[in-house]
């Protein structure tokens, strides 16, 4: 394995045409507002005085509000209705089904005006999707690197965290009787899971710095440095979803994706066992020469359990069996508190349970087909393009890969930085494929397209208005009730159960 001969053109370099009073609308405004939450959301602390979710929460729809304000400038909303034009018909009938039969379910919930928040996050979301989509479309090719840089720069500011702490932990935490605790490497997540799900939608393509630009020995080590570190926390976290994703990331480049496939495993296979390295040595063997206590997170002894999934399942499958064709209702799965889970930890059965089976089984088809659209142009594109762009193809087919098949044992799509995550990747992979047929949105596409955002953005203010100010207040008195050694269980806040919520 070698570092290119050669570097690619500079990934910094565009070059807008036209007038420049034109450049505001040619700016790609929702990629650079998203760009601004991946890299603060795990690197800064939202709201001190709540939990690390709901400050990524709050961050989270800080940032759907001003990608919404975004499509006032003009050509944005156009560009947005004319992804939605290209889609294929099907896809584009069972999105709107699947949200109608949503709604539906909403207004027969327990609680609609939580079921109406799940349903307009969602469709935030979806807009989401389509304007990086419209984003990736204008910039072509030359913004890839820029995505690159974004996800490296995120990890490498993670990174600086990580190896603070350590540091601290070594040098400082004797002096007040505390020993090495890897759990504190792992900063700005409530559950170190949630980080693992950053994980597996980074890690795939944390080398291709140093796979691209990687040209002298000094620049090669300060690139290798970052995803080793990354590679040591994936290793030390304990987190069976984070490594199964990553597994079926690497089985889906080997399968499709050609030479260049076989190329990026090679050395994730080599990013691992660096990350094994740095493990056996920063974690097992210099707290254990300085003669510190330590604290692990290994998951040997319960590596075939299922912590409890099975639990979860057999609840949600239970509530499919009586709600077939509406479901509990959005975010509903959170109105009984089981004491396990506020989610199911599977996104089929979450779409199941609480949509119904017919809404469920269209956003499952409708996830499923975008995933086999990826996997066809990355596997007919292996061997076209430069190197560049090829490892390119191969990471974000990885990183969806390994995101969808963690969704079936994680809560992928109820934590805000992975649905945000999951919401550029997708997007990124829409811009990247070609056009379907090349149309152009009508006038009442782009008319149509506001007063559905708007409608969106209303649920989702109205669903978080009462409970915005009073976060604090709230789960501080459901602790004092249950005891301060109780675990909250998030879903769309830390507090997840929606009817403890309701109540309070």
């Amino acid at each position: 394995m070698r570092a290119r001969d050669a570097m690619p053109n500079n990934p910094l370099k565009f070059e807008f045409s036209g007038n420049r009073r034109d450049l505001p609308r040619r700016l790609p405004w929702a990629a650079c507002v998203v760009a601004v939450f991946v890299f603060l959301a795990p690197n800064l602390d939202f709201a001190h005085a709540l939990p690390w979710h709901d400050g990524q929460r709050l961050a989270q729809l800080g940032m759907l509000l001003v990608v919404t304000l975004t499509l006032a400038v003009p050509g944005n909303a156009a560009s947005v209705a004319t992804i939605w034009a290209n889609l294929p018909r099907t896809i584009r009938y069972a999105l709107l089904m699947a949200f109608a039969l949503g709604v539906a379910s909403g207004f027969t919930a327990a609680f609609p005006r939580w079921a109406l928040l799940e349903i307009g996050l969602l469709l935030l979301l979806v807009v989401l999707g389509l304007s990086i989509a419209a984003n990736r479309r204008v910039l072509g090719d030359r913004a890839d690197p820029l995505l690159v840089l974004l996800f490296f720069a995120t990890a490498a500011a993670y990174a600086f965290t990580t190896c603070s702490v350590y540091v601290a932990m070594l040098l400082v935490g004797p002096a007040y009787g505390q020993g090495f605790d890897i759990r504190e490497l792992y900063t700005s997540f409530s559950n170190v899971r949630f980080f693992g799900h950053v994980q597996t939608m980074l890690l795939p393509f944390l080398l291709l710095p140093v796979m691209w630009w990687g040209t002298t020995r000094l620049r090669g080590m300060l690139l290798w440095s970052v995803p080793a570190i990354w590679w040591m926390l994936a290793v030390g976290s304990g987190t069976r979803g984070t490594w199964a994703a990553l597994l079926v990331g690497v089985i889906a480049a080997l399968l499709f994706c050609g030479n260049a496939g076989r190329r990026w495993a090679k050395w994730q296979g080599a990013g691992l066992l660096c990350g094994l390295l740095c493990y056996g040595v920063f974690v097992l063997g210099i707290p254990q020469l300085l003669d510190l206590p330590a604290s692990f997170l290994h998951r040997t002894e319960d590596i075939v359990s299922l912590s409890l999934r099975e639990v979860l399942w057999t609840t949600a499958w239970d509530y499919i069996l009586q709600n077939p064709w509406l479901g509990v209702g959005p975010m509903h799965y959170a109105y009984w508190a089981t004491e396990v889970a506020a989610h199911p930890h599977n996104a089929v059965l979450q779409w199941l349970a609480e949509w119904g089976v017919p809404a469920g089984l269209l956003l499952t088809g409708v996830w499923a087909t975008g995933g086999i659209s990826l996997l066809v142009h990355v596997r007919r594109e292996a061997e076209q393009g430069d190197d560049q762009s090829q490892l390119f193809r191969v990471a974000l087919l990885a990183a969806l890969a390994g995101a969808s098949a963690q969704a079936m044992v994680d809560g992928v799509l109820v934590m805000p930085v992975s649905q945000t995550l999951l919401a550029l990747l997708a997007g990124w992979s829409m811009g990247m494929m070609p056009a379907g047929g090349g149309r152009v949105a009508g006038r009442g596409a782009r008319l149509i397209l506001m007063p559905v955002v708007l409608m969106a953005a209303s649920a989702v203010a109205y669903g978080v208005a009462p409970e915005i100010n009073r976060l604090a207040e709230r789960q501080q008195s459901y602790l004092a009730a249950r005891g301060p050694n109780t675990i909250l269980l998030p879903r769309f806040w830390t507090l997840g159960w929606i009817h403890i919520n309701h109540q309070q």
